[in-house]
């Protein structure tokens, strides 16, 4: 499929996709830990378990187990909390607007085929520090007069950071009914991604960083701080799923490729002070950068009518998604400015398997309960950690409920993500700006709300959990 075709078509759905591609708060990675309040309560334990409009994105499968024509409505609202520390001085608070984040999904039965199609926030990253004293505003003190620095203006006392990262996901999906106790589903998930990025925008340091003696000798002895806005990237990928049953037994797998995104169509704002060029405006575009390859297996377990347990292992290959991602620029609206850069970002993620676990109880004929337990160790190295992609969450506790009355279904859940803290000691500036010590901190809550409507009657007799 050609890049402007697939643009094409997301353009139809542009409205309602800038409003899901925002930043939610990383939970496995940059993915959610589950997608709607059913899969959020149970832990993400929900490869063998989920049966409706949300199954999409989750296990196509599980769109077979629809026995009529459905429809989901769906919204998330998160809380996070983060803090920066460093042995600068800083010791501060995120300050990142976040704002809900809306689903949509709809899925209709055929015979043995059931056919959807869903919007989900796939999920993102996100942070705002204003007011940080840089490391060269705190070397400044100490250098007073040194004619390698650049003037006052180009060096502040402090300077801001900031990352915006969403990703949203139309999802056309068919499941199949093989047999009775066998389904199989796939999805081509489109993805709609935007990012912003802010890095110490009114700094610009020519100096002696590289410790020659000689300050400017070498592109290492400059700093240009930037300001990358509204970079955008189409992308698409496969997931693939099945469910079979066993008597009171059931398993379920998926497999997701890999979805490249390549941001473009963006500007990024250098200030070349220190060259005295001010601030120059490039177009820009980054590279080498994607959402990974993703397998993973459940099971469920029908103890009795009215008590499910369940349990999913996942494994996310971040190794080759998120190592090196490249800005690029070019075009600057300057003369003098140089032509073109490149900004590699060392990010160097590894590997992720996280586990999960959930129950639902049903204490009434109209009611169900969930509770659930998710870890996954973060993917992020300690000695390549940034304040700006805080993807450190690791445990999660979940639970919610359920509401069913007539063609209606209430859902909410809620996951707690555990404080975790993650410290830097790299002593690399080009690595790690802030110097050993640079701590970050991290616990968040989110609220996952459903409202789900059967549409129709006509259909064939519903089966699984």
């Amino acid at each position: 499929m050609k890049r402007s075709h697939l643009a094409s078509l997301l353009a139809i759905l542009a409205g309602l996709a800038l409003l899901a591609a925002q930043p939610a708060a990383a939970s496995n990675g940059m993915n959610m830990i589950g997608f709607g309040p059913y899969s959020i309560a149970m832990g993400g334990a929900d490869l063998a378990v989920v049966g409706s409009p949300s199954a999409m994105n989750i296990n196509p499968a599980g769109i077979a187990r629809c026995a009529e024509s459905e429809i989901d409505l769906g919204l998330s609202l998160v809380q996070p909390s983060l803090n920066h520390s460093d042995q600068l001085g800083n010791n501060q608070d995120d300050e990142l607007d976040r704002v809900p984040m809306p689903f949509v999904g709809y899925v209709r039965p055929i015979g043995d085929l059931t056919f959807g199609v869903g919007l989900f926030v796939q999920g993102g990253m996100g942070a705002e520090y204003s007011n940080l004293t840089t490391p060269f505003a705190a070397q400044r003190p100490a250098k007073a007069g040194a004619s390698g620095f650049a003037p006052a203006p180009a060096l502040p006392a402090t300077d801001s950071m900031r990352t915006r990262l969403g990703h949203a996901r139309l999802t056309p999906t068919i499941a199949w009914r093989v047999r009775p106790n066998l389904a199989l589903g796939a999805s081509l998930n489109l993805s709609y991604a935007t990012i912003d990025m802010e890095l110490f925008p009114e700094t610009s340091v020519r100096a002696d960083l590289d410790g020659s003696g000689i300050p400017g000798d070498s592109q290492g002895d400059f700093f240009f701080g930037m300001e990358m806005e509204s970079l955008s990237a189409v992308g698409y990928n496969l997931r693939l799923g099945f469910l079979y049953e066993h008597g009171p037994m059931t398993v379920g797998g998926t497999y997701s490729t890999k979805t490249e995104l390549d941001f473009e169509n963006g500007t990024n704002t250098l200030n070349l002070a220190a060259m005295g060029l001010g601030k120059v405006v490039y177009d820009a575009e980054m590279t080498n950068f994607a959402w990974p390859r993703q397998m993973g297996l459940g099971i469920a377990y029908q103890i009795r009518p009215r008590l499910l347990i369940a349990a999913d292992l996942d494994w996310l290959e971040w190794s080759d998604a998120i190592a090196t991602p490249t800005i690029r620029v070019s075009n600057p609206d300057h003369p003098m400015a140089p032509p073109s850069r490149e900004i590699p970002l060392q990010m160097g993620w590894k590997d992720q398997w996280v586990w999960a676990a959930g129950m639902e109880f049903e204490p009434a004929d109209e009611w169900a309960v969930r509770l659930g337990y998710n870890y996954g160790a973060t993917p992020v190295p300690d000695n390549l950690l940034r304040p700006v992609f805080p993807a450190i969450a690791e445990q999660h506790l979940t639970g919610g409920a359920a509401f069913s009355k007539g063609p209606w279904t209430y859902e909410i859940g809620m996951e707690y993500a555990l404080e975790s803290v993650k410290t830097n000691n790299n002593p690399n500036p080009q690595l790690n700006p802030f110097g050993p010590g640079c701590q970050e901190t991290l616990s968040q809550f989110m609220a996952h709300f459903m409202v789900r409507r059967t549409l129709s009657r006509r259909g064939r007799a519903a089966t699984g959990p």
